[in-house]
């Protein structure tokens, strides 16, 4: 009986060790979630904007979106959704229970992406930095969302970072966005993310209805379009004129080579031939077609940005002077059978 109890009492205190280790992992998370949440919370405000429309019975009528912003400048500078901002007649903040008055610095719809103005901000608050260096998170590393959900005061929200994508169906994103399983109804949309060591990660520009998620406009993309919008109050997205084909490789990859080359354009002017294979646009490699909208997302118009091809075993490196992008909206078609990809392209005009 005594080997019998010894083993008890040896299993017994393992398992209170694991109790006690696990509750101490447990309040440390918790402990750093407070954290995140108390440094930022003050720099969250809630967004509402007033849309007039039709008359009914001689009354004009007013339609009201919520949603949620953040500081990002001491001037009183607020990141919120376009989609609850643009086209607004009237657009107001509320911090702290209180109104403020915002006028707009501008927006852009492609990004959902707005920049307002408190005209007279308020005492106190803090602001959410934006670095473009930071790196996108791990997927499955913990997210954090401080939200304000209808008529509720900023409010901390916990889930994962679920993937990076390019593209949904057939639709191509402007850049890279951010998958996470943190749904944004609710006037939550605009809100900002965090990761557990309080890096701002992204704001929330889309939700994801069927997967109760959203998707996340990353840092660095997002600085690229707030700095546009404070000097200039638009995007002006860079042009080359050449357009892509993906082509199916003796290795079964894919490579993307300039199916044509317009012309006197800026990459004609630069050298760059039909045929070229893509390595890479303003340093960001080139593995498909959907990478492509997205090194041209981060190109400035009228400046110089360096484009790598090969052209036959030989790399060429090239300086593109680009300029802004012609009034239409490129399209890359996705191919719907990997046994026609051989005889099919996937083109898109940059």
């Amino acid at each position: 009986m005594r080997p019998c109890f010894i083993w008890f009492a040896l299993a017994s205190a393992f398992c209170a060790h694991l109790v006690s280790a696990n509750s101490a992992e447990a309040l440390a998370l918790q402990e750093r979630l407070l954290e995140v949440y108390e440094q930022n919370k003050g720099a969250v405000v809630r967004v509402k904007a007033a849309y007039t429309s039709d008359e009914v019975d001689g009354k004009q009528q007013i339609m009201l979106r919520v949603g949620t912003g953040f500081f990002i400048s001491k001037e009183g500078h607020v990141l919120v959704s376009a989609s609850r901002a643009a086209g607004a007649s009237r657009v107001w903040i509320e911090y702290e229970g209180r109104p403020y008055a915002t006028e707009a610095v501008g927006h852009d719809r492609l990004t959902n992406i707005s920049v307002l103005r408190v005209l007279e901000p308020p005492e106190g608050f803090s602001i959410i930095k934006l670095d473009a260096s930071e790196p996108l998170p791990q997927i499955g590393s913990i997210a954090i969302a401080i939200t304000c959900p209808l008529d509720f005061g900023p409010t901390p929200v916990m889930g994962l970072f679920t993937g990076v994508e390019k593209k949904l169906g057939n639709k191509v994103f402007p850049t890279s966005y951010i998958r996470t399983s943190i749904p944004v109804d609710g006037g939550q949309g605009g809100c900002p993310m965090l990761d557990l060591n309080g890096r701002f990660i992204g704001v929330s520009v889309a939700s994801i209805a069927e997967l109760n998620g959203s998707f996340l406009l990353p840092v660095d993309a997002l600085v690229r379009v707030r700095d546009d919008l404070m000097f200039s109050g638009h995007i002006i997205h860079g042009w080359m004129g050449f357009e892509v084909a993906s082509k199916l490789l003796e290795d079964d990859t894919n490579g993307v080579y300039l199916s044509s080359v317009i012309e006197d354009a800026p990459a004609a002017q630069a050298g760059l031939q039909e045929g070229d294979r893509l390595v890479s646009i303003a340093g960001r490699s080139i593995e498909n077609v959907f990478d492509v909208p997205g090194a041209f997302f981060f190109t400035r118009a009228n400046q110089f940005t360096p484009v790598e091809v090969l052209r036959g075993e030989e790399l060429l490196k090239l300086s593109v002077k680009t300029l802004p992008r012609p009034e239409r909206n490129p399209v890359i078609a996705v191919e719907e059978d990997a046994a026609e990809r051989a005889s099919e392209k996937e083109e898109d005009g940059q």
